[in-house]
């Protein structure tokens, strides 16, 4: 078997084929690494919607419970019992509204199965 000649027509065939293999080697390489980056921040668009979404959601049933609440107010018409009785189920509502946007918001974290690291 005589040696390759570095200017014959076969070897240079050679060299290339074994570039454009390098070359896709390198190239499929880099786009599985975009493709993560760009996985990585459609995560972080995806949870910052879904805590926008539970803090409008909580907004509209604070909205909703104070229409209700000014109601329940003019309803009791200055009975002292029921003020008291009104504010105290309002404050509870309230409560229970932020809890629920809490907890919303804490569940968007974990969207998508991943850990975030803990």
């Amino acid at each position: 078997m005589e040696p390759l000649d570095i200017r014959s027509p076969r070897a240079r065939w050679v060299l290339l084929i074994v570039a454009a293999v390098t070359l896709v080697a390198i190239v499929d390489t880099c786009r599985s690494v975009s493709d993560d980056v760009l996985g990585a921040r459609r995560a972080a668009t995806e949870t910052a919607n879904c805590i926008s979404d539970c803090a409008h959601a909580a907004n509209e049933s604070i909205r909703v419970e104070s229409d209700l609440h000014v109601s329940n107010v003019h309803a009791c018409a200055g009975d002292p019992a029921c003020l008291a009785r009104e504010e105290a189920r309002h404050e509870a509502a309230v409560t229970a509204i932020q809890g629920h946007r809490k907890d919303c918001q804490n569940n968007c974290h974990h969207q998508g199965g991943g850990s975030g690291g803990r």
